[in-house]
């Protein structure tokens, strides 16, 4: 594509003030998308965390087949109406064929358009499919374009923001790698689940938190080393087409003799989990795994009692019971 001839396109003119919604791809790409923006002299506005109030808003925008994640996504959209000039919707569909993403990503733009058709919110996308010749920072640069942006304005922004993201990231891996290796106690658990279900302060963030109050300590895939995760998961089986899928399998493998045990959540109802958990479950040996299945019911003490009863199985394991 042309940038350059994008430059008399502004698309987007007039868009001052972004609203991002806190749920699925910004667990991933969140601090560039700010930073982005930021670099471009735009303001930001991010949803609240989920609450019950911003699920019900979303499941009421939804229809009963929708995953989970996508009601909570639809919750946070709505919450960001009247707040910004437009909503900020990527439509990212992945990097190549063994990197693809959910296709609902790859829709998202799309449906969001549709069924806030009658709020008549500004929508503005960043779009990437898997198959794509462009790099992802052309695709941001034309972004910035569209926002009225120079090429050099938009080149610089994303550059910036990808550092930033970076530092950011690494932090988070160099404590993980702290964590992996102590000694000072508690049970190691991988919360092996997709970021925006991982640390959703309502979905996974319940689990984390009850989990710590058990004296256990909680791991992330994102937080892993998802280059080596990716790499083994390869070895293990080529023909899994998620990234995000491939990096949960590949995590477990990476940290399979630091883990006490693993938590397989994911959200009802998931189409890539529903083919790659069962074939973790199948295919990890000696590591206790939880499988849990989070959807839109009220109520936690179900779950609670699960991981309490998970946690305990893991100690009589450590003991010396069921033979180790």
């Amino acid at each position: 594509m042309n940038l350059d001839f994008m430059k008399e396109f502004h698309e987007y003119a007039g868009v001052k003030t972004v609203g991002i919604p806190r749920a699925l791809q910004y667990y991933r790409y969140g601090r560039l998308w700010l930073e982005f923006f930021k670099g471009l002299g735009l303001e930001c506005v991010v949803s609240e965390p989920t609450t019950k109030d911003i699920l019900t808003a979303g499941v009421n925008r939804s229809i009963d087949e929708a995953c989970y994640s996508i009601k909570v996504y639809f919750g946070h959209v709505d919450s960001l109406i009247g707040k910004c000039d437009a909503v900020f919707v990527p439509r990212i569909a992945g990097f190549g064929i063994r990197d693809k993403f959910c296709t609902r990503f790859e829709a998202l733009y799309d449906v969001v358009s549709t069924v806030f058709a009658d709020k008549g919110i500004r929508v503005i996308t960043l779009s990437h499919d898997w198959h794509s010749e462009n790099d992802i920072e052309e695709d941001y640069i034309e972004l910035g374009m569209k926002l009225g942006k120079s090429k050099k304005e938009a080149k610089k922004a994303y550059s910036q923001a990808v550092k930033v993201a970076q530092q950011a990231s690494q932090q988070e891996a160099k404590e993980q790698r702290r964590m992996t290796v102590s000694d000072d106690g508690g049970f190691k658990l991988l919360l092996a689940a997709h970021p925006y279900i991982a640390h959703d302060p309502y979905i996974g963030g319940q689990v984390e938190s009850f989990l710590n109050g058990l004296g256990c300590k909680v791991l992330y895939v994102d937080r892993a080393n998802t280059r080596a995760a990716v790499k083994r998961s390869q070895a293990i089986v080529s023909t899994l087409p998620w990234i995000e899928s491939r990096e949960i399998l590949g995590t477990i493998d990476l940290y399979k003799n630091k883990l006490d045990g693993i938590i397989l959540m994911s959200a009802y109802p998931c189409c890539t989990d529903s083919m790659a958990n069962e074939y973790i479950l199948r295919t990890v040996k000696n590591i206790p795994i939880l499988q849990v299945t989070m959807d839109v019911q009220d109520g936690t003490a179900g779950l609670e009692t699960r991981l309490e009863s998970f946690v305990d199985i893991i100690k009589f394991r450590e003991s010396g019971g069921y033979g180790n």
